[in-house]
Parts: C-alpha cells; sequence; structure tokens
C-alpha cells in the first residue's frame, strides 16, 4: 500500500511537470508564431509610404489579444513604431519607443539578432542627440555581439551597418586602432552583398577618413582614395565626388601638393554651390554648413600658397555664410576659419586685429574643449548610470536564479524518485532483453551446429560414391577415364574443403560445383544423359550466398531414379531464378519417375534425408517458406522444386 502511494506520488508528479513543460512550449511556440507574422508584417509595412497609417497600424497591434504581455512581441513592436518616427524626425518618441522596446527586451534570454538591432537603434537615438560617447557605447555593443556569435542570422546588409556605425564613432574618438578593425570586418562581408558599390564606397570612404584623421601611412590613404574614385566613376553622382574630392583635398594637403589641392578643394566648393543654387537653403551643402567649410578649407590653400587676395576673398564668403546661416556651423569648423584669418593678419601686418582674432580663437577653443568635456563628462556619467543598471538588473536575475534554485531543490527528491522508478523499470527492460538475446543466440548457435553436423554426414556420403566410381574405372582397366575422373573429383573435394569452414557460399561457386558434378556423373554412367544449368542473367550470382552442397543431393537422386543407366537420351536440366529472398530451384529429368517419393518401402537416399532436414532448420532459421516441392510424371519424368533461403554477399542479410 505504502509503496503504491509513493508510485502515485510520483506520477503526479510527473503529470504536473509534463503539463508544466507543455505550457511552457505553447508559449514558446505562439510567440515564435507571432514572431513570424510581426516579420510579415514589417516587410510588407516597409513599402507604404503613408507613413501615418504605418503608424496607426503598429499601434493598434499594441492592443493585439495575440500580443498580450509578451516583452519580446512588445518590444519588436515598439521598435516598428520607433523606425516610423524616425522617418518622421521627431527624436523625441523615436527615443521613448526605442526605450521601451530595450526595457521589453533586455531580460530576455537568447534573441541575440534582435538585441543588437536594438542597440545599434539606441546609437542611432544618441547619434541625432549628437552625444557622441553614447552613440559609441551603443554602437560598440552591438558590434561587440556581432563580433562574438557568427551565428546570428542577421543580413550581410545590417551587420555591415552596425560594423560602419560603430567605426564612424571610433574615428570621431580617435580610437583609430578599433576604427581600422570594424571597417576591415565591414569589407569583408562586402562580397555577400551582390553589387552594392553604396556600401563598398562608404567603407573606402570611412578607411580614407581613419588614415587621414589618425596621421598613419598616405600610400595606405591615397590607395582608398583611389578605390572610391573608380567606384565614383563606373557609378556617378555628386555625393559620391564630393566625397572624392574632399579625401583627395585632405590628402594632397597633408602631403604638401599645394596646387592639386586647390583643384581638388574648388571642384567639392563647386558641388556645393550648385547643390545651394538648387535647392536654396534646403540644400544639403547649407543644411550641413559643408558649404562654409569648404570656403574655409579654400581660404586656408591659398593662404598655404601666399595668394593674399583670394584668401581674403574666400573668407568673407565665410563671413556672409556666418551671417546668413549661423546654426548650421560647428564650432570646430569656426575654430578653423578664426585659425585661418589669424594667418592672414600676420601676412598682412595687420597686427593690432591679428592680437584680436588670437583672443577670440583662443576663447573659442577654450569654450569648445570645456564643453566637449562637459559633454563628455554627462555622457559618461549616463554610461556609467546605464551600466550600474545592467548590473542591477543582473544582480535580480542572479536572486531570481537561486529562488528557482530552491524552489528546484524542494522537488528535487521527486525528481530522483521519479529517475529511480525508471531506471528500475529500464533495468528490468535491459535484463529481459538481455535474456532473451542470450536465448535466441543459444538458439542459433543451436541451428548452426545442426547444419554443420548434417553437413558432415553428407559429404562422406557423397565421397564414398564418387569413390565407388572410381573403382570401378579402375577395375575395368580405364585408366585414361579414371585420369580424368579422378582429376575432375580433385577439382570437385578442392572447391568442397573451402566451403568446409563456411555456412554459406556464393551461388557462383555453388554451380561451378554442381556443373564438376554433373561432368563426374556423365562420365560414370558412360554419356547416358546429357545436363543443362540455367541461371537468370539479370541476377548478381557473385552476390547471392547459399548453404554449400544443398542441391547436389537432389541431383544426385534425378541422376539415380529419372535416368535409365543403359539409356542415352537422358535429360537433367537445373533452373536457378530469385524470388524475393528465396533462390527458387527446379530440377527437371526426364526419366520415368522418382520412385523413393512415392513409394515409402523403397530405399531412400541418405543424402536427400539429410537435405531435407538442412532445409526444414533453415526454414525455422530465417522464417522464410522454405521447403521441397515434388511432381511426378511416369511419362515426363519428375520436377522436384526447392525453394533456399538466401543471403546477400555484401551484406550479409536476406537479399531484397
Amino acid at each position: 500500500m505504502r509503496s503504491g502511494v509513493v508510485i502515485l506520488l510520483m506520477l503526479c508528479s510527473c503529470t504536473l511537470f509534463c503539463c508544466k513543460e507543455k505550457i511552457k512550449d505553447s508559449k514558446v511556440s505562439n510567440r515564435e508564431k507571432m514572431l513570424l507574422v510581426l516579420k510579415e508584417a514589417s516587410k510588407k509595412q516597409s513599402q507604404n509610404t503613408d507613413l501615418e497609417a504605418k503608424l496607426s497600424f503598429w499601434r493598434n497591434q499594441l492592443r493585439n489579444p495575440k500580443i498580450g504581455s509578451d516583452s519580446v512581441l512588445l518590444s519588436k513592436i515598439h521598435y516598428n513604431i520607433a523606425g516610423v518616427f524616425y522617418a518622421m524626425n521627431e527624436l523625441d518618441s523615436i527615443k521613448y519607443h526605442m526605450q521601451l522596446a530595450w526595457l521589453f527586451m533586455e531580460n530576455e534570454e537568447g534573441y541575440g539578432e534582435e538585441k543588437v538591432q536594438l542597440y545599434s537603434g539606441l546609437g542611432n537615438v544618441a547619434h541625432l542627440e549628437q552625444k557622441l560617447h553614447q552613440e559609441n557605447y551603443y554602437y560598440n555593443k552591438a558590434a561587440q555581439m556581432l563580433s562574438a556569435d557568427t551565428s546570428l542570422t542577421l543580413s550581410p546588409k545590417q551587420k555591415i551597418t552596425v560594423y560602419f556605425s560603430a567605426a564612424q564613432s571610433c574615428t570621431q574618438l580617435r580610437q583609430f586602432d578599433i576604427a581600422f578593425m570594424l571597417n576591415r570586418k565591414a569589407m569583408a562581408l562586402l562580397p555577400d552583398l551582390e553589387n552594392n558599390p553604396k556600401d563598398a564606397f562608404r567603407a573606402y570612404s570611412q578607411l580614407a577618413w581613419c588614415y587621414s584623421s589618425s596621421g598613419q601611412n598616405s600610400d595606405s590613404l591615397y590607395h582608398y582614395i583611389k578605390k572610391m574614385e573608380k567606384i565614383s566613376n563606373e557609378f556617378p553622382d555628386d555625393e559620391k565626388k564630393r566625397f572624392v574630392y574632399d579625401r583627395k583635398a585632405a590628402y594632397f594637403i597633408k602631403v604638401k601638393l599645394k596646387d592639386s589641392a586647390l583643384i581638388y578643394s574648388r571642384k567639392r566648393l563647386a558641388l556645393d554651390l550648385a547643390d545651394a543654387d538648387e535647392n536654396g537653403a534646403l540644400a544639403s551643402s547649407i543644411r550641413t554648413g559643408n558649404l562654409y567649410v569648404s570656403y574655409v578649407d579654400l581660404a586656408g590653400v591659398f593662404m598655404e600658397l601666399k595668394q593674399l587676395d583670394s584668401t581674403r576673398f574666400y573668407l568673407q564668403q565665410s563671413e556672409g555664410f556666418a551671417k546668413k546661416y549661423p546654426a548650421n556651423i560647428d564650432d570646430e569648423s569656426l575654430i578653423l576659419y578664426n585659425q585661418n584669418r589669424l594667418d592672414y593678419l600676420f601676412a598682412t601686418r595687420r597686427y593690432a586685429e591679428a592680437e584680436k582674432e588670437q583672443n577670440v580663437l583662443s576663447q573659442r577653443t577654450k569654450f569648445l574643449y570645456e564643453t566637449e568635456n562637459a559633454r563628455a563628462i554627462a555622457e559618461m556619467a549616463a554610461l556609467f548610470q546605464l551600466q550600474a543598471k545592467d548590473k542591477s538588473i543582473n544582480h535580480l536575475n542572479e536572486t531570481v536564479v537561486l529562488s528557482e534554485t530552491k524552489l528546484q531543490r524542494n522537488r528535487l527528491w521527486l525528481t530522483v524518485s521519479l529517475l529511480a522508478f525508471l531506471l528500475a523499470i529500464a533495468v528490468a527492460l535491459l535484463l529481459y532483453f538481455i535474456q532473451r538475446q542470450r536465448k535466441f543466440k543459444a538458439e542459433t548457435e543451436k541451428i548452426q551446429l545442426e547444419q554443420r553436423l548434417l553437413r558432415t554426414q553428407m559429404e562422406p556420403h557423397f565421397i564414398f560414391n564418387t569413390l565407388s566410381a572410381l573403382q570401378s574405372f579402375i577395375r575395368f582397366n580405364e585408366n585414361a577415364k579414371a585420369l580424368k575422373y579422378l582429376h575432375q573429383f580433385g577439382r570437385l573435394l578442392r572447391s568442397s574443403l573451402e566451403s568446409s569452414r563456411e555456412s554459406t557460399v556464393k551461388l557462383s561457386e555453388e554451380i561451378d560445383t554442381l556443373n564438376n558434378y554433373l561432368s563426374l556423373q556423365q562420365m560414370r554412367y558412360d554419356d547416358a544423359f546429357s545436363y543443362q544449368v540455367h541461371i537468370n542473367e539479370e541476377h548478381d550470382i557473385d552476390g547471392i550466398c547459399v548453404p554449400p552442397m544443398l542441391i547436389q543431393p537432389f541431383v544426385e537422386n534425378a541422376i539415380l531414379h529419372g535416368i535409365h543407366p543403359n539409356g542415352k537420351n537422358g535429360m537433367i536440366r537445373v533452373d536457378f531464378d530469385l524470388v524475393d529472398d528465396l533462390l527458387v530451384v527446379r530440377i527437371k529429368d526426364s526419366g520415368r519417375g522418382i520412385t523413393e517419393f512415392n513409394d515409402p518401402a523403397a530405399h531412400k537416399s541418405l543424402s536427400t534425408t539429410i537435405s531435407k532436414e538442412r532445409l526444414a532448420i533453415l526454414a525455422k532459421e530465417s522464417g522464410s517458406a522454405a521447403g521441397i516441392e515434388i511432381k511426378i510424371d511416369e511419362h515426363n519424368g519428375t520436377l522436384v522444386t526447392i525453394k533456399v533461403p538466401v543471403k546477400s554477399a555484401y551484406t550479409g542479410s536476406a537479399t531484397e
């Protein structure tokens, strides 16, 4: 009774455990289905140009009952909503939904692809907020995850974008070694993109920027500029041209080729002016301040060439731009302008103005560095808070794990008991099957021994008959026949000895032995009969194995009882055919009918009786319909049909 209760408790525990696992699997299965649905919806919505409609669609998904409170699905939806706001250029909304998407996802195990995209998205938000250190932190987290886990199923395009973004932020922070490494990781993925010159151009441009900013090898800088120029020539547009001109101007300034620097600075300025003339205040060259930078750079080049009038002209153009679009100029460009103007004032010996300009330059430089330092400190503080939050979350996760461990300990005895119970059943079943296997093996060995015993009884009988015939030739002084007969007998005896240790032989070898035997008997009976041995040519007789010396006794019987010894027109025909896993042998003679089969009182062949017993054992061993069928016709002779189980010579198993 007590043991029954224990078993019942273990069965209940097993049932509860299985139910919990089933519920968990059901939840995961529903999540995976919905993730596929959301993925397809995202592809479809990417083709929708109506941003308000896209926003409405994703907001409606938040109310979808199939989404429920699943954090992974909610993270996916908020990520897509942030993407719509990114297209609308609404920074606050982008930041809000990206933060929600990360909050829902950060505690989930796995989902590396989604986390890489979220880190990259948070880096984009920091980039829009001009928080360079935070931008670098998020982009590098995404890049580190990509590098650490090569099994992530992001597309090559997505991976390249992450590496490029991280490399760009590292270059801005003068982390050149990391920037070079990330750019090269992106370049290694370029062959996976089919005909994508835009990303290849960006890779070469960023590497050129790295070499230019780091002051490293000028030859490598020019190498990547030439690669940029090649793509620009094959796929021309103004944006690529401007990058090429900018990188070339920087290169020629670096290597002190001032005339070449002047040429490409002017080409760059021409593109910026054409953009400004075409698009006005909305032109990219004005919104980004590129036109201002072109004016300032040209002023610097002319200053290097000592062409002071041209220097003054472009400084004035810079001042005009600054008055009209002051918000579009960054501090570094203003400092470059002040430096060029200071050099110009010294060159024109206007020392009083130069002193004032020097003060302005010093104050602006000091302000820039103080502002950057303050911003960096604020960003680093924010990063420390993020890292502290990550540590807090990790600590919370550890606490949850400990709680789960305690719960598992409380259930451990039930699990151990259940496992012990299952182990006992497994051992009992194993012992049962071992015992059954031993019994089967013993029966198989018994059958094989019986086969060998019957063969040992049959082979001496065959040799005795053969020697009797040889004795007859010698007695009648037929020496030539005796020698030929002895030679044939030797071949037959050799093949018999070779197969004596084997339980099966190839059918081709058995047919050769049968031909030797029939040839011997033909000589013995002075050509009283002729014979034919036929096998279907479609069958691979070398690939079929049969028990040795099994067919011969029935052929011997056909000769002894089916052929008249004084006649000359006897005929023995042996046909072999393969049906499924049985070899069907038909032995037909032209005699008066085998009397021993229909007359119980007649003398019976010992070898035939042994062969019948061997067939019965083979039928028992293989489980197939092995046996003998005899049809007797006093006018047309006797037909003996033998069905023998066969095996494959290649596998040892029954043929199919």
